[in-house]
């Protein structure tokens, strides 16, 4: 019997959330209590030594000075937690000041460790609002793993034997009943199902699973008894991948962030300038007193803090990421966010991206031999081609010729393949010069794909193969032009072939008969005319080159490719076209959203800074003004996590 070694640390995310969550409910307490005993003349013994506020001080104030100590003398850097520890301190040496009756009557009732624990405790919530963001956008498909189960019914012999999930293999066959999560990608050998595949694709119909047809972990096997071929490793599949895709967003940022970043590198000098002209102003200009001074300048340094500024961004991106990823559209980083708002030309592959790629062969056209002996060169020579049109060919070959195997096979990307078969030198390709062949002529007005094939370069035949427009392809393209995208079709078939697909989804540009170099070159081209940012969409696998040169690429995978999801910026979990203008008009509420949030945050703290030199504005207010304003902006950008997609 297999054994699992499970993970027996007992500290998970949900504990320390709790735990933070536990230590924030105390600090409120403490500064209630701190505030109703300064406020209502609680007599306390030692106050204000022994005010409340001290708790709080303890919990939330304390992790900032450690910060701020670790970032001057072991980073060499001056970071926000270093203006918030600046601070407190100023609102310590008030404290002090008071206790030592340094301070006129007016002040001499005041608890300015109440500040202190103030300041410390808006600043531990605002990071646990944020926190809270961030896990909830990034748990939409980490998440998956966790419904995975831990252990399967593997098929030993004529047995079956409960083992650990982490010990199955490549090959092994592992019995799911009904009512079972799928452990493992996996293709069927017995049986027949109905899979709930929605956790991964969006899609909330079932799909009917048949012999030789994939299952995917974290699926949902709701009707029959299947047994299943294993083609991946756990760690190895597709939500795995999935996962690491949406992790590598994790920490990513957008270009607008920098503005924020640099921002906050130099806010601290300027705050501090700032407090001691408002200090110096204060006492010279409008002939307050020292203290008086002195309370406005600390207010300075506490309202100063962009905490809300550097938040706009991170909160917002991470918000957004979680959002498109719970609705299929994962997107890697958050530049890919930024990028895809300001796309105005979309760029479409045909083959497997506006079409099915379910091609079947409608016709065979043989010459000079027989119809069987055309369709087994042909299905020998694609024998080991992942093409769509080779997959097409060989399922139609299949049980009808005999396949054979060829030898030195080399594939010709754009054009076909060519191999040895026997003594014969065989070549598969696309067809394009058809104007004196009437049969192919009219095959191809209905749009489908011809491929020639050779045999010792004497043409012995030609194949037809049709393909199916996707249903979505033709809502897309119209929601991508009310957004005011041009949308343009770059495909290898035949402008025959092309054009009737483009017609029939209402796309009016596109270039035909390009090769893989042919579609990078075009798209080169584009990018450099008025600064236009690039969209390309492709299935992934014949399109890497042209996806790796636009300043977006969105993969359509199916959940197929691995290839698409290691090579796009995007990769659109199902078939739905309709999620790029989604996407894109996500992405660009959720820029609004992040100028918003700036805005906010630089009004906010102007405000606070003319009210504070007013002497308006009190450390008390300050802290309470500028840490809610944080708590405004998380919040904002929280709102995408419940916002629809449109």
């Amino acid at each position: 019997m297999s054994c699992c070694h499970c993970n027996t640390n007992n500290h998970t995310p949900d504990d320390e959330e709790l735990s933070q969550g536990a230590k924030l409910i105390v600090s409120a307490i403490s500064l209630i209590c701190g505030f109703l005993v300064q406020h209502f003349d609680i007599q306390v013994p030692a106050y204000p030594i022994s005010d409340p506020s001290w708790i709080a001080v303890w919990i939330c104030a304390m992790p900032i000075f450690k910060n701020a100590f670790f970032a001057i003398f072991k980073l060499k850097k001056i970071t926000v937690q270093v203006l918030l520890a600046s601070a407190m301190l100023g609102a310590f040496a008030l404290q002090i000041l008071a206790l030592l009756g340094y301070v006129s009557e007016h002040h001499s009732e005041a608890s300015y460790i109440f500040v202190v624990g103030e300041i410390a405790f808006l600043m531990a919530l605002g990071e646990w609002i944020e926190d809270k963001t961030v896990v909830k956008a990034q748990s939409a498909i980490v998440s998956l793993g966790r419904i995975i189960p831990k252990r399967a019914l593997k098929k030993i012999g004529d047995n079956y034997e409960d083992v650990c999930i982490s010990t199955i293999e490549i090959d092994d066959i592992i019995a799911i009943k009904p009512n079972e999560i799928i452990p493992v990608d996996a293709k069927v050998i017995k049986g027949e199902t109905s899979v709930d595949e929605s956790t991964i694709t969006g899609e909330s119909m079932p799909c009917d699973k048949k012999i030789s047809d994939k299952v995917f972990a974290g699926t949902l096997n709701k009707s029959g008894y299947i047994e299943v071929c294993v083609l991946k490793r756990v760690s190895d599949s597709t939500i795995s991948l999935l996962a690491k895709a949406v992790e590598e967003a994790k920490g990513t940022k957008a270009p607008i962030s920098r503005i924020a970043d640099k921002w906050a590198s130099k806010i601290v000098p300027i705050a501090i300038s700032t407090a001691i002209f408002v200090f110096l102003g204060a006492k010279y200009l409008l002939g307050v007193d020292t203290l008086d001074a002195l309370i406005r300048a600390i207010t300075i340094l506490i309202v100063f803090c962009p905490c809300a500024f550097v938040l706009a961004t991170p909160t917002a991106i991470s918000a957004s990421l979680g959002k498109l990823a719970k609705s299929g559209i994962l997107v890697k980083n958050g530049a890919t966010v930024e990028n895809l708002s300001y796309v105005d030309k979309v760029f479409f592959d045909k083959t497997g991206t506006l079409t099915h790629a379910k091609i079947s062969v409608s016709k065979i056209f043989p010459k000079f031999v027989s119809e069987d002996e055309l369709l087994s060169i042909v299905a020998s020579a694609e024998k080991f081609s992942e093409h769509p049109i080779a997959k097409a060919i060989l399922e139609y070959a299949k049980n009808k010729v005999e396949i054979k195997t060829p030898e030195n096979v080399q594939s010709h990307i754009g054009v076909g393949v060519s191999c040895k078969l026997g003594d014969d030198y065989i070549s598969v390709e696309k067809f394009q010069d058809i104007s004196d062949i009437p049969d192919l002529i009219d095959a191809q007005k209905r749009g489908e794909t011809i491929v020639k094939v050779n045999r010792n370069d004497e043409i012995i035949g030609y194949i037809a193969l049709s393909d199916t427009i996707r249903d979505s392809a033709k809502l897309a393209i119209n929601h991508l032009k009310n957004l005011g995208c041009h949308c343009e079709m770059l495909t290898g078939d035949s402008k025959q072939s092309a054009e009737n697909v483009a017609q029939q989804v209402g796309i009016s540009d596109f270039k035909a008969q390009l090769l893989p170099q042919d579609k990078l070159d075009f798209l080169k081209s584009a990018k450099l005319d008025d600064n236009k940012k690039i969209c390309m969409v492709g299935d992934g696998v014949n399109d890497a080159p042209a996806l790796a040169q636009a300043d977006v690429s969105i993969a359509m995978s199916d959940l197929k490719s691995d290839l698409a999801i290691n090579i796009s910026d995007i990769l659109l979990v199902g078939s739905d076209l309709q999620k790029i203008p989604q996407a894109i008009s996500f992405s660009q509420r959720t820029m609004r959203i992040i100028k918003t949030n700036m805005t906010l945050s630089v009004l906010i703290n102007a405000s606070a800074i003319i009210l504070a030199f007013a002497g308006i504005l009190t450390p008390v207010i300050g802290a309470i003004w500028h840490n809610a304003s944080s708590i405004i902006v998380v919040l904002n950008s929280a709102r995408l996590l419940n916002a629809k997609l449109k």
